[in-house]
C-alpha cells in the first residue's frame, strides 16, 4: 500500500474546493479531481475511499478552519453569554471577510442535500465548536435555551451580510456590522 503524503492530500482538498467554488458541489467527480490535481484517479483512492469521502473531508476541513479562527479570536475570559454571542458574530464576520471562499464552501454544503449523504456525525460537524455551545447554552437572557438555535440565528445573518459586502450589494456605510449585530441581539434577547 502506498504511503499517504499529507501535502498531496491537502492539495486535493484545495482543488476540490476550487471546483466547488467555480462549479458547485454537484460538479465534483473523481475524474475532475484527478485532472485538477494533476494526478491519476487511482491515486485519489490512496487518500480517500470515494467521492463522498473527499467531499466530507473538504467540508470538515473548512469547518475546522472556521472553528479554529473563532476559538482563537473570541475572548476566552468572558463569562457573559450576551457579550460572547456578540463576539461570535464579530469574529464570524472577520472570518468571512478574510476567508470568504472557505465560508462560501461551508454555506454550499449547509444548503445542499449532498451533505446529508456524507455520513457526517453531529460530533464531527460540531468539532471545535463545543466552547461556543457551552457559552450560550441555558443562558437566561436569551429567548431560547438552545445554544444551536442561538448560534444558528447569529450565524445566518452574518453570513448574508458578508456575502452582501463581498459582492458590493452593501457597504459598511449603508449598514455596519455593529448594526447587524444589534438587530440580531434584539431578536435573540428577552425584552
Amino acid at each position: 500500500m502506498r504511503e499517504k503524503d499529507t501535502a498531496k492530500q491537502t492539495s486535493i482538498i484545495d482543488e476540490v474546493s476550487n471546483i466547488i467554488l467555480n462549479e458547485g458541489i454537484a460538479a465534483v467527480s473523481m475524474s475532475k479531481i484527478a485532472k485538477a490535481s494533476g494526478i491519476s484517479s487511482s491515486t485519489i483512492y490512496v487518500y480517500f475511499t470515494d467521492k463522498e469521502d473527499v467531499l466530507k473531508q473538504v467540508y470538515l476541513a473548512k469547518k475546522e478552519m472556521l472553528a479554529t479562527f473563532l476559538l482563537k479570536n473570541i475572548e476566552a475570559t468572558t463569562d457573559n453569554p450576551v457579550i460572547f454571542a456578540q463576539q461570535f458574530m464579530r469574529t464570524l464576520y472577520e472570518f468571512g471577510m478574510q476567508h470568504y471562499e472557505a465560508l462560501m464552501i461551508i454555506e454550499q454544503f449547509n444548503s445542499s442535500p449532498v451533505r446529508n449523504n456524507l455520513q457526517i456525525s453531529q460530533a464531527e460537524s460540531y468539532r471545535g465548536f463545543e466552547r461556543l455551545f457551552e457559552a450560550t447554552s441555558h443562558a437566561p437572557q436569551f429567548v431560547t435555551d438552545s445554544a444551536a438555535v442561538i448560534l444558528g440565528f447569529a450565524y445566518a445573518p452574518i453570513v448574508l451580510y458578508v456575502k452582501a459586502r463581498k459582492i458590493n450589494q452593501l457597504t459598511a456605510q449603508t449598514i455596519s456590522i455593529e448594526q447587524v449585530i444589534d438587530m440580531c441581539m434584539h431578536a435573540l434577547l428577552k425584552e
